[in-house]
């Protein structure tokens, strides 16, 4: 091990050619062997540097995107560690054939396929893509397909967290890794998937502000999948410590704006008096919208996805106020590492690998680059 010196600032570092470069390195191995999201005074305290030089290191390491900064103020590992140790790993066992099954074409998935290309090109790899129409036997039979083609790793989007297993048993006899992306599945060797208990609740908790804490809301979720029963987990957690806020209404649709209009529609056809919506998703919550303009409804709405036409919603004074976000190309990259790391034969030391939302308002919208 190499020897600890005293620089000018009294700070313990090793030996290095660069000491800035030496701390950060210090400061992103900390955060690596900690596995969960640390504080700028446990980081502190566990490097030996003083506050202020970890606070500097951390915001110039967030800009890089090798650390994310969460809502809550703690750090993890950003996407591109986790580019460069996918690129690292690639070189010693290569990737050629991708396999990706997806619900529908809406915009985050597609969002996610634009991204699956960027990465297949960075790894000379051929990506096959196929949609599974929201049907569970469509995408069983999908990974099956690809099994059967001999491909290198599965991604797949699930339009269930269930049924599958079949499938997946199939694609671990023939060591092939399946990664579910946004949502857990039950037979998957990992998942990569936004904090969404996490997302639920800073939008849940912007609607309960944007309501004073009372009326009655509506909460209109998607698909069978994890990601929004965790949402909605979430959304019912912000909202519990306000006991004149009821939830009046619940609706279950799909993933796009018709699901969201549909709902909006019954919901209000059947003369529930509704003050506020949740939507599991930011398409859900266009559909939402158009219905309340429609009907010259001041109503807020929040949702989860951080979708440019949420955004330029909440930036124009719509209806939609706020949005919980999601990275798809943050999702893909973690994907891609953990699928190549499998790939080699070797085991990750976290099979389940959430990225933290932040909140987009009125606020911070004009700042926030959004997807799609």
């Amino acid at each position: 091990m190499a020897d600890h010196v005293v620089v000018a600032d009294d700070s313990p570092v090793r030996n290095g050619r660069v000491p800035a470069l030496t701390r950060a390195a210090a400061v992103l191995q900390t955060v690596s062997d900690a596995g969960r999201p640390m504080t700028l005074a446990e980081l502190t305290e566990l490097t030996g540097f003083p506050k202020s030089s970890v606070m500097g290191i951390c915001h110039a390491l967030a800009d890089e995107m090798l650390l994310t900064r969460g809502v809550d103020g703690t750090y993890v590992l950003g996407p591109s560690v986790f580019e460069l140790a996918s690129s690292a790993r690639a070189q010693n066992w290569p990737i050629h054939d991708i396999g990706f099954s997806y619900p529908i074409d809406e915009s985050f998935f597609l969002a996610e396929i634009g991204a699956l290309h960027g990465e297949a090109d960075r790894l000379a790899a051929r990506l096959h893509v196929h949609r599974a129409k929201e049907d569970r036997a469509n995408q069983s039979r999908q990974i099956l397909e690809f099994v059967d083609a001999g491909v290198d790793l599965i991604l797949i989007e699930p339009v269930a967290s269930d049924g599958l297993e079949d499938a997946c048993a199939r694609a671990r006899t023939a060591r092939i890794p399946v990664v579910a992306i946004g949502s857990a599945v039950s037979g998957a060797d990992a998942v990569v998937a936004t904090d969404n208990t996490k997302a639920g609740f800073l939008a849940g908790s912007a609607l309960a502000s944007a309501l004073g804490g009372r009326g009655r809301i509506a909460v209109v979720g998607g698909i069978p999948i994890t990601a929004n029963s965790d949402r909605i987990a979430g959304c019912l957690a912000a909202i519990s410590p306000h006991p004149a806020i009821e939830v009046a209404a619940t609706s279950y649709g799909e993933l796009d704006a018709g699901s969201g209009l549909r709902a909006a529609e019954e919901i209000l056809v059947a003369g529930a008096a509704i003050d506020g919506f949740f939507a599991a998703n930011d398409q859900i919550a266009v559909g939402i919208s158009r219905v309340l303009r429609d009907r010259s409804l001041n109503v807020p709405i929040v949702g989860v996805d951080g979708a440019r036409n949420a955004v330029e919603e909440i930036r124009a004074g719509g209806a939609i106020i706020a949005t919980a976000t999601q990275d798809p190309t943050a999702l893909v990259r973690a994907a891609i590492d953990i699928g190549i790391t499998l790939h080699s034969g070797a085991r990750v030391a976290r099979a389940s690998r959430y990225i933290t939302p932040r909140l987009i308002d009125v606020h911070n919208a004009a700042e926030y680059e959004p997807w799609g």
